[in-house]
């Protein structure tokens, strides 16, 4: 076969998902240079046919090719192409348009591909009339998918990640673009063990004073297990604002914008959070952390890589949805 029909023959057999007629195609040398349209590197054959059997094994997807280019010389050769692959997804359709080059090397009279270089030009998802590009999928998707993390690893976070948080939390909206936030960081493990004491106390202070013995012996230990949960997170975010800004009836809506837009950007970055208020009373935190009495506390949000995340039931959209107004 030519080069032009050996680039058919490696075409048909990936539409048609035939490992055996694929990799009758490809050379028998180990040596295999994959560049994948995900930007990873594969640099074997054993790894090149793992990628494809993988590939091959699931269904609902089809991938139309437009050949654009052919050069054949006497041992070395290659095809420039572009693909429309489409796949059915729980959320819709994934599109990805790519070129996609391969490099042949002639080996004992025939044309096998040596060098296989995808280079993406977009990607989308179809959600019936709705067509999100990759990164739009990507934002909707880390919203749905971020959860209340109540218990976490001991892995580190790099200043520079809980910095790229902090930058998204001061984008989000305020009033009269007062931007009132304090953002309080606490990392240093001795702070935060402290903490977790200084929370059961208070509670137990104020909530457990006339209880009888065993009944405050069952609820500090059951405090005691939330609170070493949600506090086992390496870093805690104490979101505050200025009360002295010129609108400070607004301060508490820009605080809580703040503290979603942080614990998005968490989620973007691989980390988990919560939002916590009622095991920290104002006064209390303003007297362990000595916070300027200007600063209004909006709440604790515990930074990490979640040890587990939750599984959630949300009710239907329409529920929510009301249109012009309420009939």
């Amino acid at each position: 076969m030519d080069l032009k029909e050996t680039f058919e023959k490696y075409v048909q057999s990936v539409q048609q998902a035939d490992l055996d007629g694929l990799f009758s195609t490809v050379t028998d040398n180990e040596e295999v240079v994959f560049l994948t349209a995900s930007g990873n590197i594969i640099d074997s054959r054993e790894g090149y046919y793992e990628f494809h059997k993988e590939w091959f094994s699931q269904s609902g997807w089809e991938m139309p090719v437009e050949l654009v280019r052919v050069y054949e010389g006497t041992d070395f050769g290659y095809t420039v192409a572009l693909f429309h692959f489409r796949q059915e997804t729980p959320d819709g359709v994934y599109n990805l348009d790519s070129y996609f080059t391969l490099i042949f090397k002639k080996e004992h009279g025939e044309w096998r591909v040596i060098a296989d270089i995808c280079t993406p030009i977009v990607r989308t998802v179809t959600e019936g009339d709705t067509v999100l590009t990759s990164e739009q999928y990507y934002l909707f998707d880390t919203i749905k998918t971020r959860r209340t993390v109540r218990r976490f690893k001991d892995d580190a976070v790099p200043e520079e990640h809980i910095l790229k948080m902090l930058d998204a939390a001061r984008y989000a909206p305020t009033a009269r673009n007062k931007q009132p936030w304090k953002f309080l960081v606490i990392s240093e493990r001795k702070k935060l063990a402290s903490l977790k004491e200084k929370v059961i106390q208070w509670y137990m202070e104020q909530h457990a004073v006339e209880e009888p013995g065993k009944i405050r012996d069952d609820l500090k230990h059951a405090l005691a297990d939330m609170v070493e949960g949600e506090l086992s997170a390496p870093v805690c975010v104490v979101v505050l604002v200025d009360s002295n800004v010129a609108v400070p009836q607004y301060i508490i809506h820009d605080g809580m914008l703040a503290a979603g837009h942080l614990m998005i950007a968490a989620k973007a970055l691989g980390y988990g959070t919560g939002l916590f208020t009622t095991l920290f009373p104002e006064e209390k935190m303003k007297d362990f952390l000595n916070i300027p009495d200007k600063y209004t506390f909006i709440c604790v949000v515990p930074v990490g890589v979640p040890d587990g995340e939750p599984e959630v039931e949300k009710k239907d959209l329409k529920e929510f949805v009301v249109f012009e107004s309420f009939e």
